[in-house]
């Protein structure tokens, strides 16, 4: 096919604007995870590379055969994952979906929701992590004030990954609502106006109209909800304490909120096990690559508006 004089004319500034693009995703992206793989197959020297030894799919058999505090980090990922995934998706549809009904301040509601989204998680991390403490901490004083019995929060080992799961979703919770309150307005309103014509209620048109439109917005978020909780780092590193027997920071008491970020952190960068913490790094990887093409085919709408 001929290029035309006006497509030639764009050329260079379509190289302009891919070739720096390009250059950042190789440079900051691909080689990084290439890198991390290659690492993940040797045994590594940290102080001088070049003496690596290559030693295959051993550092991977090793981890999941022989590494206990993997295996809890990879249990409690995945509950990470689960819980956070099921408090934020139903919430932020329901308080979108009371927006929407909302006409007066509408938009300070909004703000009100997504701010605590524009905070740092390590200011969140600190402040949480008082309001929890067992002692003095605002929690316990409203558990007393009601009559009920108070809770050890992030001292227990039951109940310290929850705390802080509650935290981060408490935090993600604005940008949740926001994405669904956005795919509400951009609803046509040809569909509502049909099924209020056939008699629907406001319950039977959420759940038979409203839901499955949402369709791609719902599979957006619920994919960018459980990539976001495997790489959670900071809120465990900021309100647990230093986990017992896991040879680095945070995670506790014991290992009971220990997760697969804080062993790549651990690992690599207190220990200086580069090979450990790229094979963990790389089995988060696939572990979410999986999930992502699962419920993309699992989830993703057949249909178009």
């Amino acid at each position: 096919m001929a290029v035309s004089a006006l497509q030639r004319r764009n050329i260079p500034f379509i190289a302009a604007v891919l070739i720096p693009i390009g250059a950042w995703y190789i440079l900051f992206m691909y080689y990084p995870m290439g890198y991390s793989l290659f690492a993940s197959l040797h045994l590594w020297v940290a102080e001088n590379p070049s003496k690596s030894t290559f030693i295959g799919f051993k550092n991977y058999l090793d981890l999941l055969t022989t590494d206990p505090r993997f295996r809890r980090a990879i249990v409690n990922s995945f509950i990470y994952v689960a819980t956070k995934t099921a408090i934020v998706i139903p919430l932020g549809i329901s308080l979108a979906t009371a927006l929407d009904y909302i006409k007066r301040g509408q938009k300070y509601h909004i703000f009100s929701l997504f701010l605590p989204a524009l905070c740092s998680a390590t200011a969140i991390g600190i402040l949480f992590t008082y309001l929890y403490q067992p002692s003095f901490g605002l929690f316990n004083q409203f558990l007393k004030t009601i009559g009920f019995k108070t809770q050890p929060f992030l001292s227990s080992a039951k109940q310290a990954i929850f705390c802080v799961i509650f935290t981060d979703s408490w935090q993600f919770m604005g940008f949740t609502t926001l994405i669904f309150y956005t795919g509400l307005m951009n609803m046509p309103d040809v569909f509502i106006e049909a099924a209020k014509i056939d008699g629907a209620g406001s319950i039977r048109t959420f759940f038979s109209v409203k839901l499955p439109l949402l369709g791609h917005t719902v599979l957006f978020l619920i994919v960018y909800t459980i990539i976001n909780a495997f790489q959670s780092f900071d809120f465990v590193f900021v309100m647990t304490s230093s986990g017992g027997g896991t040879g680095g920071a945070s995670g506790g008491p014991g290992n009971s909120s220990y997760v697969m970020s804080l062993l790549v952190y651990n690992e690599g960068m207190l220990r200086l096990h580069i090979d450990k913490a790229t094979t963990v790094a790389s089995v988060m990887f696939i572990i979410v690559l999986v999930l992502t093409i699962f419920q993309i085919k699992i989830l993703k709408p057949k249909w178009e508006y």
